[in-house]
């Protein structure tokens, strides 16, 4: 990847990340042509991946000039865009029109090697912040229409060319259309227009409104995302998590002053037993409990397609570590295409699951790469099993 060939990282993640649009040209060349609409189809007709079918087209749209800036176009919407969801028959594809529609095929880097691969490029920022890799397959003029993202995006072009439209900053205060099928924004300024060819790359920040429309058939655009938990998603995990940690048997009890003299009436004494329980929900189990949460959020796997064939038996993992052993060898491992692995300064994430693990050792996991003097303690040997039992992990090393 070529990404920092006209940028520096330094400039970029100072610069650029979360603040503006930038485009890359030409910098992932190396991806061209990794998949075609083809293959795609094919995958939105599996049963097991997530894909729908867009249609709309700018022609849908009523376009005022209601700005004294003559180059930007207020577009407001009748609402006419719609959207089905796979999986798909073979034979629906054979009936779609020649142009105005758009194929989104989500997780293609679980199920195409390459698109996987593509992930790596971005190690520059944080592993666990990736989310997955969807595909954008459309004939001329083909979208999703004007919308914005909570979340971070990369946008390759594959094959095709695309015309980007990058329009006003946006929130949840933002006014959409009234459509239940496609969230599309019910006003879009267009503030700047980009072009993109295979091999490019657009960058484009969290609540920034764009629209891509296909300016040639064939058209396939990967888009690279970013997990960004909300503070209601942190809130509610975390919440749940302690409701599950409390025990039915304690529970409220009066004391003489909380008997008030007007039956109907909760008084401050009773109040006081509530106020006593949240006063022992310290700031530092709060903390703990959202750290726990935030941390189960972010590795949450999206797909989870376990192979029965890559589990090894238990005598299998031993031959496996006796075999590294008398090797002076590290344990390598594998992380399937569903597995998702962060750390903390004591816990390892695995796959939303929460493990009370040493830094060392967590940091290790999520390398892959497990030196033998970590793998020999039995604790760590029991927690390797445990995940290599769930699918999470594989190994790579084979008894000879």
């Amino acid at each position: 990847m070529n990404l920092f060939s006209t940028l520096s990282k330094e400039n970029f993640l100072a610069d650029v990340w979360q603040k503006k649009p930038y485009l890359f040209q030409q910098a992932m060349c190396e991806v061209v042509d990794i998949v075609d609409g083809n293959e795609l189809a094919g995958l939105a007709c599996e049963p097991s991946v997530e894909s729908r079918i867009i249609f709309g087209y700018e022609g849908e749209y009523k376009k005022e000039n209601k700005s004294a800036d003559k180059q930007q176009k207020n577009i407001k919407a009748n609402e006419k865009w719609r959207c089905e969801q796979g999986a798909f028959d073979e034979s629906r594809f054979a009936r779609l029109p020649e142009k105005n529609w758009t194929l989104l095929v989500q997780g293609v880097d679980q199920w195409i090697d390459e698109a996987r691969d593509i992930l790596s490029y971005f190690s520059f920022l944080l592993r666990w912040r990736l989310e997955d890799i969807m595909a954008s397959y459309a004939p001329m003029g083909g979208g999703v229409g004007p919308h914005f993202d909570y979340y971070d995006v990369f946008l390759i072009q594959v094959s095709g060319m695309r015309e980007w439209r990058l329009g006003q900053w946006c929130d949840e205060h933002s006014q959409l259309q009234n459509n239940d099928q496609v969230k599309l924004l019910a006003e879009f300024i267009t503030e700047e227009t980009l072009h993109t060819k295979a091999g490019d790359i657009l960058y484009i920040p969290a609540g920034k409104a764009h629209w891509g429309i296909a300016s040639s058939d064939e058209c396939i655009t990967l888009s690279v995302g970013f997990r960004a938990p909300s503070q209601k998603e942190i809130l509610s995990m975390m919440l749940g998590d302690m409701v599950d940690s409390f025990s039915n048997h304690h529970r409220y009890k009066d004391n003489m002053a909380a008997i008030d003299s007007n039956s109907n009436k909760i008084n401050q004494a009773a109040h006081q037993q509530l106020r006593e329980f949240i006063t022992a929900l310290t700031p530092e189990k709060l903390s703990t409990a959202a750290e726990q949460a935030f941390g189960k959020l972010v590795t949450e796997p999206r797909y989870c397609a376990l192979d029965e064939s890559s589990v090894v038996t238990f005598s299998e993992f031993n031959d496996i570590i006796e075999y590294c052993e008398m090797g002076n060898q590290p344990l390598r491992l594998y992380f399937p295409p569903h597995s998702r692995l962060a750390f903390s300064e004591t816990q390892l994430f695995v796959n939303g699951e929460i493990y009370d693990m040493d830094e060392p050792f967590s940091k290790a996991v999520c390398d892959g790469v497990i030196p033998i003097n970590l793998y020999v303690k039995q604790k760590n040997r029991e927690l390797l099993y445990q995940l290599l039992e769930k699918g999470d992990i594989e190994l790579l090393d084979e008894v000879e």
